[in-house]
């Protein structure tokens, strides 16, 4: 790799999106000039480091092991918290869920680096101040969820005052054509079975919730400065989003429903590649993806707990963005342990948001004091014996 090669960092490298991440700069990499130099993976690290030890990596992990050959080890994941950690990186790809991957997000800006992010809570918890911050800082967020990605294409080069609505499109997750009495009757292990993506488990259990859908919302809004955001359900995943201008035009981004394309996008842009052709999947493109796509409205009775983040969504706080994601966060894991069924999450939640109503966001460093007072309020109360 040349001395003018961009230093690439993954956060959360052995989760879904890392390992996305990884697939795109292994096949990519050298011709785009992009070159990894820093790893990290909470429990995982040593796989990473054993893949990579033969190269100048840096890994972060909380695993404890030590350094041979030529990658090095670094213990302690708060270390992915201070901006000196990403001095001698270009990108920072912030694949980390939960709040946990916000504070991460603040240092990589400070550092000065692109931070490319699929964390969420990085925008719903604190996108103002992140935001505000990388503007002052000139430093570029670019979103690799796919919907995201998606309204981001479409509105390159466009005014923001000729926008009249985003359109994001969910798959429906894996209960969308249940009744509600037959979704209370399913274990967490059905929820897991999403008919169209492969992803984690708490982002797949948000998918059958429709919870991961009202936290876009209110992604785009702050991302994209569009208060207007609608959502529809569209079974096939091929279009993505869909940008509404107020001369009546439209604008679509659509692809296979394959993360590797917009953490691709996100890290090439503008420049474009063929992705993965030699994979077994075939995937219909142009005119022919748009045979027998369907659009429908979501169901709110169904699923109550985007019709919450909805409402949250509407308020624009950043604090009750935060609490409705370390409630959620709390609920999907005493949901995944069967100490709560699936309609017990909205309860969850919406009790959580009654609870702490009113608080303010001060500073990013305050969602970990968030996160844990939301999340032992839900333990006392809703208790979650056998969870781990």
């Amino acid at each position: 790799m040349s001395g003018n090669a961009k230093r690439v960092a993954v956060l959360g490298a052995s989760g879904s999106i890392g390992g996305s991440v990884l697939d795109v700069l292994d096949r990519y990499g050298e011709e785009l000039g992009l070159e990894i130099v820093l790893l990290s993976a909470r429990n995982r690290g040593r796989e990473l480091y054993d893949r990579f030890r033969d190269r100048k990596v840096t890994v972060i992990s909380d695993d404890n092991f030590g350094a041979h050959g030529t990658a090095a080890h670094v213990k302690g994941t708060e270390a992915l918290s201070k901006p000196e950690t990403y001095e001698n990186v270009d990108i920072v790809v912030n694949g980390i869920g939960g709040i946990g991957g916000t504070l991460p997000s603040f240092a990589a800006v400070e550092a000065g680096a692109k931070l490319v992010t699929a964390n969420k809570e990085s925008i719903v918890a604190a996108g103002k101040m992140l935001l505000k911050r990388a503007k002052e800082r000139s430093v570029p967020v670019i979103p690799v969820d796919s919907e995201h990605s998606a309204a981001f294409q479409c509105l390159l080069g466009e005014d923001a005052g000729s926008v009249e609505k985003i359109i994001l499109t969910a798959s429906g997750g894996a209960f969308r054509d249940m009744s509600a009495e037959e979704i209370a009757r399913t274990r967490a292990a059905d929820a897991l079975k999403h008919p169209n993506w492969k992803m984690g488990v708490k982002v797949t259990v948000d998918s059958a919730t429709l919870m991961n859908k009202g936290l876009e919302v209110i992604e785009a809004k702050r991302l994209f400065g569009v208060q207007n955001v609608d959502i529809v359900v569209h079974r096939e995943s091929v279009i993505h989003a869909l940008v509404q201008f107020k001369d009546g035009t439209s604008k679509l981004c659509m692809s296979p429903p394959d993360m590797r394309i917009p953490i691709q996008y996100a890290l090439t842009a503008p420049v474009r590649r063929e992705v993965f052709a030699g994979d077994a999947q075939a995937v219909p493109k142009g005119f022919e993806a748009l045979s027998g796509l369907t659009f429908s409205k979501p169901d709110l009775v169904r699923f109550p707990c985007l019709k919450l983040a909805l409402e949250v969504a509407r308020g624009d706080s950043e604090y009750n963005g935060a609490v409705l994601c370390a409630a959620d966060e709390a609920a999907v894991s005493l949901y995944m342990c069967g100490a709560i069924g699936f309609y017990g999450i909205n309860e969850v939640v919406s009790d959580a948001l009654d609870a702490f109503a009113g608080g303010k966001l001060s500073a990013p460093e305050e969602l970990t004091s968030i996160e844990s007072e939301v999340g032992e309020y839900i333990l006392e109360k809703y208790g979650g014996i056998g969870c781990s």
